[in-house]
């Protein structure tokens, strides 16, 4: 039976890569039943929404969602798709393929993973006005001794980390490396916190991993403070293979790795978890370069290999990958980004003409 596979292109360039990414998984004959669903700032005309309800539906009931980019005005797609329906891990793969355009003289083997937690940290989006606190809390102390209400007028933002959620995020890294370590890679899990300034919630992370990794003798543990671990991304980016860390931090360092290997252009994800996962390019939306058809749509066929990984099509996955690092290798179908003159459809046919 052919997975389902529900495609929201989104804003931007979204439409663009993800067109170009389907058209090779379908020509490819790929065994995925791909639905275009109505949603982003398209929608709202012809259906009043962002994300109509039908889309919802659509998506729940497929195997895994193909997603574009959003503009702000799109940002309910972002929060069903990784709150709505659970997803509380992001996967970034960081893997340099030859003849592309890193800014370090010699980014070969490059191929490490950073699992971003998903759901808590940062991004529970609990902010407001600071003498609601202060209300709340007239005792509370910061470890410098200061009271809330020291501060004076002010917003707060709240770092919310869970013991639930640290202990399913910290399984799913120790069950990822392991898995990792099957197919020959080291097996060592670095964690990436910043514990000597926030030692209850960072604390809670390294915590959890330790107690984790615990059932799992065959795996390394490292630990990194989260600006060593920026610089040590630039300097030393052949010596990791699983990098967990919380939101923000892995936000900030999976665009740095990109960037390593590639660009943006070329980076992929998925958002894993849930009840449905999905999976997408994280470039935005690149407005300046919309319509043109010049986008790299790298990130979106790395991010549907890993949708075909997930859903158990390993040799598809395989061939796509393959498919993918011949055009990097020869460097004659190239988008802009890459030092190229290839549109991106252009990119796209190549790649499927080297599909076996």
């Amino acid at each position: 039976m052919k997975k389902k596979i529900a495609v929201l292109g989104g804003d931007g360039i979204g439409p663009e890569v993800v067109g170009a990414a389907c058209h090779i998984l379908e020509k490819a004959n790929f065994s995925l039943d791909i639905q275009w669903l109505p949603n982003g700032e398209a929608a709202i005309e012809t259906h009043g929404t962002v994300l109509p309800e039908e889309t919802k539906k659509q998506c729940q009931e497929s195997d895994a969602v193909f997603f574009g980019s959003a503009n702000p005005p799109s940002d309910p797609i972002i929060m069903y798709l990784r709150w709505g329906l659970g997803n509380f891990v992001n996967v970034r793969p960081t893997k340099y393929y030859t003849g592309a355009a890193s800014p370090l003289k010699d980014p070969e083997g490059i191929d490490f993973v950073i699992l971003r937690e998903n759901s808590e940290g940062m991004y529970t989006y609990a902010e407001g006005d600071l003498t609601v606190l202060q209300e709340k809390l007239p005792d509370f102390r910061t470890r410098h001794g200061k009271s809330l209400s020291d501060y004076g007028k002010g917003n707060f933002a709240l770092r919310i980390m869970s013991e639930t959620g640290m202990k399913r995020f910290s399984k799913f890294a120790c069950e990822y490396a392991q898995d990792r370590k099957n197919k020959g890679y080291p097996g060592n899990v670095t964690v990436v916190t910043k514990s000597n300034m926030f030692p209850q919630t960072c604390g809670m992370l390294e915590t959890a991993i330790q107690e984790e990794l615990a059932s799992y003798p065959e795996l390394t543990y490292t630990r990194y403070y989260v600006d060593d671990m920026a610089r040590r991304l630039v300097r030393f980016p052949g010596s990791f293979d699983v990098i967990a860390t919380s939101n923000l931090f892995g936000d900030i360092l999976t665009d740095e790795a990109a960037e390593i290997a590639g660009g943006l252009g070329m980076a992929g994800s998925g958002c894993v978890g849930g009840k449905v996962p999905y999976f997408e390019s994280v470039h935005g939306t690149a407005p300046d370069i919309a319509g043109k058809n010049i986008a790299n749509p790298t990130g979106a066929i790395l991010s549907a290999k890993y949708m075909l990984d997930y859903l158990g099509m390993e040799q598809e996955a395989d061939s796509l990958e393959k498919a993918l690092q011949t055009v990097y290798k020869e460097g004659k179908d190239l988008t802009g980004d890459q030092g190229g003159k290839a549109t991106t459809t252009q990119f796209a046919e190549a790649v499927l003409r080297h599909i076996k």
